[in-house]
């Protein structure tokens, strides 16, 4: 967050033509982020500036979404803009298949098979039992690191 003093602001803006109406702005809708002194372990204080966004405890799970490639045939996608995911672990490998299938444009004839370590997962899966089950090896840097390929689905073929 950054503080503007009211009264720097203007005179750096006085001297640009059109920069008036910001320097009003700015004074109006001073912006002030206000250090707030924490507790700490040794009795003294620290200063430390309060988070203005906070991610909700219920989305207690990080993903790192990689594709792996797709098979000839599973059409035009468009590819993932964000492959780093905020979810609840009680999210399914369903709901992950969704989003994936949403955000990529993806063909329904169109199969997603998702991967963890040499797990080829289920739709019933809950990322937290993913989680226990796999151990660290699913883990990169705090992140549960996901898998996904695109294949032709089994029933387009017939």
């Amino acid at each position: 967050m950054f503080a503007f003093h009211c009264g720097v602001v203007p005179r750096l803006a006085s001297h640009c033509t059109g920069f008036d109406r910001l320097a009003d702005v700015i004074k109006d809708r001073e912006i002030e982020s206000v250090p707030q002194p924490v507790p700490s372990s040794k009795g003294r204080s620290k200063k430390v500036l309060e988070s203005v966004f906070r991610i909700p405890p219920e989305l207690d799970m990080s993903l790192l979404l990689e594709f792996i490639g797709a098979n000839e045939g599973t059409g035009h996608f468009k590819p993932l803009e964000k492959k780093f995911v905020r979810v609840s672990g009680e999210a399914t490998i369903g709901h992950v298949e969704k989003f994936l299938r949403r955000k990529m444009g993806l063909d329904p004839a169109c199969q997603v098979d998702i991967i963890c370590g040499d797990h080829l997962l289920e739709q019933y899966q809950t990322l937290r039992e993913i989680r226990r089950a796999i151990g660290d090896a699913a883990m990169q840097d705090g992140l549960l690191v996901l898998h996904y390929g695109l294949v032709v689905s089994p029933l387009k073929i017939t």
